[in-house]
């Protein structure tokens, strides 16, 4: 993962960058100052930096034009104007992984940070200075000294963790979300958006075109495909046999990138994907290796987010990043690729949203009959439950999709607590806003947070390109109701490299998890994590339903359910705070 830090002081003359600092970046292990100006200094690691005219700004990581997957060559004297709209208008006209900060004109700042974007960008206001960067660890070589649990950002993590926020679980640390916009002078600091997807989606965007639909998904897919593995020799994908990693495999199948193919495995069919991956591999001509999660890879009592401020670490991932460093040093890969977030994008949902759409915009009813049809299938019930359903959401005042926050185990004294009411400003629907588009919208907020922070540890460079800009816009001007056909969600997606791949997989109806991988390791680690947990800082914080907890915890035999999977994310934001304070 590239690496900066940049130190913003819109008042040298009041609040001066310190001359240690500047000399810590300068002899910092694989960091280059970049700018070094009174009021800017800016370190980054190598490659896909420009420095912009000489006291202009400077771009980090790689940039390309929207619909395009060549790098753009930005002019040295290149700047985008400084008024909001032009630096909007720039957002909106690329695409990538980077993070631009730019003078505002006058003695301030502007930085931006692309949507979807996998650089990250902290930020934190020490003295009249603020400070960007990376990661924590950068945060502090900058001069940021306090490392302070925020708990209602912890508690925020615990009921909301796949809704995206600019405030982080570390007292007085941000994050400048994808497609955002911060601006500094000497009067504050403020964050706009310069992205969003319903400036993107809904009837005003909609096609009109069936057989289109896939087409441009495979472009898209195949646009930043193309871009996220420019530069390697060769990939390595994680192949689980599903449909986005086997739609993945198909689109690298046309770049001339050589890759290979890396499958895990858990005990129990629930777990066991290998002949899907297998026949996907065979197919492309790609060699695969397989490898089975064990649970003595893991430790219950260690997060690997230590300089991330959040508790983004499943310690399941800890076999996970092992295996696939095994993996890349046997393939001699210099690149690893996953399909994360693509059930997201491609709208793998089991609701009623869409069928409302397909009655109120679909133009005939049996659109809206079809659809009803494919959703009763899936979710296993009447078509006249779904019917009832849909017709009662027509008439519910708003669209929006409601995000229920997960409470199981947490204290009812934090019940009526802000931290619990779901707020994104994509989950915010403008009038007449669709509701299946609005549903559409709250996964790919979630595809957000996996796109722009997951815990996927590669060692070497590693890319999610259905997560990216190309891919959902595409999505987004599809109707929400043409990713339904016959019990099967997905089906634009599917259609889209249906030519490419076996029908097997392709028609695939089930989906593999690491279930019962995680629930070897929360049987193996009961004691462990009963002792972290009624005995560790969540429980001092009043954060943790004990008495139920305790219940929990204390019962004996095989594990029931899936409560384990909520007590193992408690644990892990328990191991993250322990590795803090």
């Amino acid at each position: 993962m590239k690496r900066f830090v940049a130190i913003l002081a819109p008042t040298p003359e009041r609040s001066p960058i310190a001359p240690a600092i500047r000399g810590a970046l300068s002899r910092t292990e694989g960091l280059s100052v970049m700018i070094d100006r009174d009021d800017m200094l800016v370190a980054g690691s190598d490659g896909h930096i420009r420095q912009l005219g000489d006291d202009i700004g400077i771009i980090i990581g790689p940039i390309f034009a929207t619909g395009k997957s060549d790098p753009v060559t930005l002019p040295s004297d290149f700047a985008p104007g400084g008024e909001p709209v032009e630096l909007d208008r720039f957002s909106q006209d690329h695409w990538g992984n980077f993070v631009t900060i730019l003078r505002d004109g006058a003695a301030g700042f502007h930085v931006l940070r692309s949507a979807f974007g996998r650089l990250p960008c902290f930020h934190a206001m020490q003295d009249d200075q603020l400070i960007c960067a990376s990661d924590t660890s950068l945060l502090t070589l900058a001069g940021w000294t306090s490392r302070r649990i925020d708990w209602s950002g912890v508690l925020r993590r615990l009921a909301l963790k796949d809704i995206p926020s600019p405030s982080t679980c570390l007292a007085g640390v941000q994050e400048l979300r994808g497609g955002s916009r911060l601006h500094l002078t000497a009067k504050g600091l403020s964050v706009a958006q310069t992205w969003n997807p319903w400036d993107r989606a809904g009837r005003r965007h909609w096609i009109d075109d069936r057989d289109e639909a896939p087409r441009m998904v495979r472009r898209a897919v195949s646009t930043a495909t193309r871009a996220s593995i420019m530069g390697a020799d060769r990939a390595l994908l994680m192949l689980s046999g599903g449909i986005d990693s086997s739609v993945l495999a198909a689109a690298l199948g046309t770049h001339g990138c050589p890759f290979a193919c890396f499958n895990l495995a858990s005990l129990g069919t629930v777990g066991d994907e290998r002949r899907y991956a297998q026949m996907v591999a065979s197919h492309m001509g790609a060699s695969i290796m397989e490898s089975q999660w064990d649970v003595g890879m893991v430790d219950i009592t260690r997060s690997h987010a230590i300089n991330h401020p959040n508790p983004i670490a499943r310690s399941f991932m800890q076999g996970t990043s092992r295996l696939l460093g095994e993996a890349v040093e046997t393939s001699g890969a210099d690149l690893t690729i996953d399909g994360g977030g693509g059930d997201n994008v491609f709208f793998s949902l089991r609701s009623i949203a869409p069928v409302t759409d397909a009655f109120l915009r679909g133009g005939s009813l049996s659109e809206g009959w079809s659809t009803t049809l494919s959703i009763a299938a899936m979710a296993d019930v009447s078509a006249f439950t779904v019917l009832g359903r849909a017709a009662a959401r027509a008439f519910r005042r708003s669209p929006a999709y409601r995000w229920r926050p997960m409470t199981q185990y947490l204290s009812p004294e934090v019940m009526d607590d802000e931290a619990l009411v779901p707020r994104h400003p994509w989950l915010e629907p403008p009038c007449g806003g669709e509701t299946g588009t609005a549903a559409h919208i709250a996964l790919i907020t979630a595809a957000q947070g996996w796109a722009e922070g997951n815990d996927i540890r590669s060692p070497v460079r590693h890319v999610t390109p259905l997560a990216s800009q190309p891919v959902v816009e595409a999505c987004l001007r599809i109707p929400s109701w043409w990713w339904f056909r016959h019990g099967q969600n997905r089906i634009v997606a599917r259609d889209a490299f249906r030519d490419r791949l076996p029908a097997p997989v392709v028609n695939r109806r089930t989906k593999g998890t690491p279930d019962s991988y995680i629930a070897e390791i929360f049987t193996a680690n009961r004691p462990v994590i009963r002792a972290m947990l009624l005995d560790g800082h969540l429980r001092r914080a009043g954060l943790l339903d004990i008495p139920l907890l305790e219940r929990a915890l204390d019962s004996e035999g095989p594990v029931q359910g899936t409560h384990y999977h909520r007590i193992m994310h408690l644990a892990d934001v328990e191991a993250w705070i322990a590795g803090q304070v």
